[in-house]
């Protein structure tokens, strides 16, 4: 479905926008976070301080976030993997494996999630962007329980437990993002292959970026990301290490003095030559 997507939208940034929504349930593909997180970009000049003049600074260097999410998808008929047979769950499986989910000792909490629900979730996300609403219905959007871990330690062992649950057709636990509560917005910068029809932000554009970030009244700092440090959080995300070659998207984490403007922000920082995408942090 992912690919799919990709072939039915369009425009700059269209392609990062799909594989946001990823994450939001399309095609069962959480399993792969990277998706959303990870694009080639080139290496990033110094910011100037005649540009930050002050607001821009490297990430903090903590706290880093304890515990992690998960989310269990359930099967519907014709789902691809193996352990559905081509059969949507049934009321006893999920009744079943809710139990089982609330039994489980590394489970903080847990919820159940409707088709229905997940749309709602997923066109409030998307709220200011006509391509992806036209593109998803609740049908593409599997039922599932979603919940937090009490410990990063359990993020690997999770799903191997889970996914052999009959009813159960993938599962995806990560970490808490690094950037929760730390940013109100995220402004990616174009990577190879990452903008329609052109290749990554120039120094040109980077320094434009940067200009108009640093003269918006409403930005009170800019986090400057590169792509060691970007590489890091999805590593904590993954709980897993990633090799230094892994390619990783390269942006800017904004705290705004008015976090509720986080999506207008957003949309209007997307606009600019340079940038893949702008996205309210939390969403998506």
């Amino acid at each position: 479905m992912g690919d799919a997507v990709d072939a039915m939208v369009s425009g700059k940034g269209a392609r990062a926008r799909a594989r946001r929504a990823v994450l939001c349930g399309i095609a069962v593909a959480a399993v792969l976070p990277v998706n959303a997180q990870v694009a080639q970009a080139a290496p990033s000049p110094k910011v100037t301080q005649g540009v930050t003049g002050g607001k821009f600074s490297p990430p903090p260097k903590g706290p880093w976030p304890k515990g992690g999410t998960f989310s269990v998808f359930l099967c519907w008929d014709d789902a691809p993997w193996q352990n559905c047979h081509g059969r949507a769950a049934t009321a006893e499986q999920r009744r079943a494996l809710d139990a089982r989910l609330r039994a489980m000792p590394q489970v903080r909490n847990v919820r159940f999630v409707s088709r229905q629900e997940a749309l709602a979730d997923y066109r409030r996300a998307y709220a200011d962007d006509e391509i992806m609403l036209s593109v998803v219905e609740a049908r593409d959007l599997p039922e599932s329980f979603v919940g937090t871990l009490r410990d990063r330690a359990d993020i690997a062992s999770f799903p191997e437990a889970l996914n052999p649950v009959p009813g159960v057709a993938n599962t995806a636990a990560y970490g808490h993002h690094f950037w929760h509560g730390k940013a109100d917005a995220h402004v990616t910068l174009c990577g190879p292959g990452d903008c329609e029809g052109r290749g990554p932000a120039t120094a040109q554009e980077r320094r434009a970026v940067e200009a108009r970030l640093a003269g918006m009244a409403e930005v009170e700092h800019v986090y400057v990301e590169d792509a060691a440090h970007a590489r890091r959080v999805l590593s904590f995300m993954l709980a897993r290490r990633l090799p230094d070659a892994t390619p990783a998207s390269e942006g800017y984490y904004v705290r705004l003095a008015d976090p509720s403007g986080a999506r207008s922000f957003a949309a209007t920082m997307e606009k600019l030559p340079g940038v893949s995408l702008g996205e309210a942090v939390g969403e998506g």
